[in-house]
């Protein structure tokens, strides 16, 4: 019986082992198989994109520091914004640029605190903003800051682009003390404003005032719409002419030190990253908050100017001088593109580091059109309209947008959704289509 029982256990072991045996080698057989059809994809995109001489795979465009620019990327990025500076619409009575800037202006159009200049009896009169976005800022001051510019940002560089497909929007690194004197060249983006001479109490005399030569000079043809440029505080026109204060105290310290921007990027929660990069708070290494005007703020008025009475502390805001410290029409200075592109760098920088984080980004509890899944003016639908902003009626110079144009702050997240990247985020090395790394690669990554 023991004998039998034997060969019965022998007998089924060699079985064993050759079903083993064969399903290694069907597995080998599969995995050969597999490797055979992606170098046969392969080699037919390459045949393919050879015909058709199509582009290489890794189309993202990157958004480079504006020091690393070559003197022919500076003259096409001043070219293709003049461009649109002189391209009016079809059916509209100003050019694309200005409807650019209409956006911006009219984002704010929605909070009462940048309808200024108003009396009891024209409150009553007044248009005020409606839709559920109404009461609160679509742009500035909550959760949906950096979305919001995210999107208006790509959408300008994509109107620059159909100038110039090259063109890509260079960014302003604060902490970088050589980028002032590249930036604010007659032959680039122009220079300081002159014939006006303020007084700082407490500081003394300083010069700025309208940009008079060079690039976007009204010599140069850069003429501002009226009701476009506008004093924050009196909702009165600013006039034609591009006004610059580059530097007047106390927003006169440049660069800005790292040591702020490293503690910046060090912040976990996005409800404290978000006004730290807006600039109403700092956060030092311990974490701890300090009110105050900081980077974003602090470079809008770096180069627009405020006058503040040093005299006394805290030191009084006496008014608001230049195109970039009034907020709404600021991005009449084209320097607001490269500012705005610092200030999404650093965020898709701390996006690297912070992305798993369950404090990413806030689904609820911020005003509407700045939770997760709200859609933000004036990619909504139409839902909402700003109110009366400026001496002029908004409404009539905002462009139209489709009833599906929507966005929402959770869109604007994955930045290469957005088809660019920049120099200084983390890259997957590029290779080659026609590369046998792209065979490793995928292999790699069980395709």
């Amino acid at each position: 019986m023991k004998s039998k029982i034997d060969t019965f256990v022998r007998t089924y072991t060699r079985k064993a082992q050759k079903w083993r045996q064969n399903l290694q080698q069907r597995k080998k057989s599969l995995k050969f198989l597999r490797q055979i059809i992606i170098m046969l994809c392969i080699g037919s995109m390459i045949i393919a994109m050879t015909m058709v001489k199509a582009p290489a795979m890794d189309t993202t465009l990157v958004r480079k520091n504006v020091l690393d620019l070559t003197p022919q990327e500076k003259a096409d990025f001043v070219n293709a914004i003049k461009t649109l500076k002189q391209t009016i619409p079809q059916g509209s009575t100003i050019s694309l640029y200005d409807q650019i800037v209409a956006v911006h202006v009219g984002a704010m159009g929605f909070s009462s605190m940048h309808t200024g200049g108003m009396n009891t009896n024209q409150q009553n009169t007044i248009p005020h903003p409606t839709g559920p976005a109404a009461g609160t800022d679509a742009a500035h001051g909550n959760a949906g800051f950096l979305p919001w510019h995210r999107e208006y940002l790509r959408r300008f560089e994509k109107a620059l682009q159909s100038v110039n497909p090259k063109i890509t929007i260079p960014y302003w690194d604060w902490t970088d003390s050589r980028a002032i004197d590249v930036i604010f060249k007659p032959d680039f983006l122009g220079t300081n404003g002159t014939g006006t001479t303020i007084n700082v109490p407490g500081a003394g005399t300083f010069l700025g005032g309208s940009v008079q030569f060079g690039n976007f000079s009204q010599a140069d043809g850069w003429v501002l719409n009226k009701n476009l440029h506008i004093d924050q505080v009196t909702n009165q026109t600013l006039g034609t002419p591009l006004i610059r204060f580059l530097k007047v105290p106390p927003a006169n310290n440049y660069p800005l030190p790292q040591t702020q921007i490293n503690n910046l990027l060090n912040i976990n929660d996005y409800l404290q990253f978000r006004p730290a990069i807006e600039g109403d708070i700092s956060v030092d290494s311990n974490g701890n908050e300090i009110p105050g005007v900081f980077t974003h703020n602090y470079l809008h008025g770096l180069v627009g100017g405020v006058l503040v009475d040093l005299t006394q502390f805290p030191p009084p805001l006496l008014q608001r001088l230049g195109t970039m410290s009034n907020v709404p029409g600021s991005p009449n200075d084209p320097i607001f593109w490269l500012h705005h592109a610092n200030v999404d760098r650093l965020w898709a920088q701390w996006e690297e580091s912070h992305r798993p984080k369950k404090a990413f980004y806030p689904k609820a509890n911020q005003p509407y059109g700045h939770n997760l899944n709200d859609p933000m003016w004036p990619w909504d639908g139409g839902q909402s309209k700003p109110g009366k902003i400026g001496p002029g009626d908004i409404l009539s110079l905002l462009p139209s947008f489709a009833p599906n144009d929507i966005v929402t702050p959770k869109d604007t997240l994955n930045l290469r959704k957005y088809g660019y990247t920049y120099d200084t985020l983390r890259h997957v090395r590029k290779r080659a289509i026609w590369s046998f790394d792209w065979f490793n690669w995928l292999i790699e990554n069980k395709f």
